[in-house]
């Protein structure tokens, strides 16, 4: 069952909204002032419309778009990465060990699950975060794919919270 809009925003102004929810927006809204690119702050506030408006799928995925976009990001800005996860290619799949990454657009040679997996390789992630990353995918590819999968306001909590944390603050 569901509730009217109008039952809905009753309901709301009477009893309030839930603490997640409110924690999870304010998360969203005040992370622009963090984000220096161009492209994750659209990718934010794309992610942060789509919260708002409960397309919770959606929000899934535009978060995965920030928090994969920052980690490339991260691993461009720091030559030693970029070297460490350069020399790691090899290891994880020889038919790709002459790839060399130097630009973002040269990652689209690399499925997101291999350059999740290379970081692991190259040691530039902890093996911690290499878990939540291939978590959060799975749970993007999920939500991303026509499924009969119900995807909910708690699930798009976690996917927010956890890479916001996890990725955008903390791989600076």
């Amino acid at each position: 069952y569901k509730l009217s809009g109008q039952v809905r925003a009753e309901y709301d102004a009477a009893y309030g909204l839930h603490q997640s929810f409110v924690q999870v927006r304010k998360l969203l809204s005040d992370l622009p002032a963090q984000v220096p690119s161009l492209a994750e702050q659209t990718f934010l506030k794309e992610a942060l419309r789509c919260y708002s408006v409960e397309a919770y799928r959606a929000c899934i995925v535009m978060t995965w778009n920030l928090a994969f976009h920052h980690l490339l990001n991260w691993l461009l800005t720091d030559p030693a990465r970029l070297a460490a996860f350069n020399a790691a290619i090899g290891k994880r799949n020889a038919k790709k060990a002459h790839l060399v990454m130097g630009a973002y657009d040269d990652f689209e040679d690399l499925k997101e699950r291999e350059v999740i997996d290379i970081c692991n390789t190259a040691g530039v992630v902890t093996g911690n975060l290499h878990k939540i990353l291939v978590a959060k995918l799975d749970i993007r590819n999920m939500a991303a794919h026509p499924s009969s999968v119900v995807i909910t306001q708690p699930q798009a909590d976690d996917v927010v919270t956890s890479l916001v944390h996890n990725v955008v603050l903390a791989l600076t």
